[in-house]
């Protein structure tokens, strides 16, 4: 998408949804994604976005939740090491978010690299 084509609420409403998503997470994702996906096509296309990371983030700490449960029944030490990943996921997460939220303002798409596309 073109960033002459991007208005500045557009534009706003991504920088919004995604600070929205790095900060609250998929409930922030989900208030974006409601209050600006008619605001155009790149409000849309990047509340989505937001959106979808959102889920697939979730997804992801519950299957490693899963995971730390499992190995802490297993060894002390090896929660330990899962709980580590799940910092990691929830700092990459963040950082991510940011990345996107800076796209956002200069009015340029961005794409999450390990993102499911479930909301359209």
């Amino acid at each position: 998408m073109s960033t002459s084509n991007v208005s500045p609420e557009e534009r706003s409403a991504a920088l919004i949804t995604y600070l929205l998503t790095a900060f609250l997470g998929i409930i922030g994702a989900v208030i974006g994604w409601a209050v600006f996906k008619d605001k155009g096509p790149f409000a849309k296309d990047q509340t989505s976005e937001a959106l979808n990371w959102a889920i697939s983030v979730t997804i992801a700490f519950i299957l490693l939740w899963i995971v730390v449960v499992v190995l802490a029944m297993v060894s002390a030490k090896l929660a330990v090491l899962g709980s580590l990943l799940y910092m990691a996921l929830g700092l990459a997460s963040f950082i991510l978010c940011i990345i996107a939220a800076l796209k956002a303002k200069d009015g340029t798409a961005y794409r999450f690299p390990f993102g499911l596309r479930l909301v359209k």
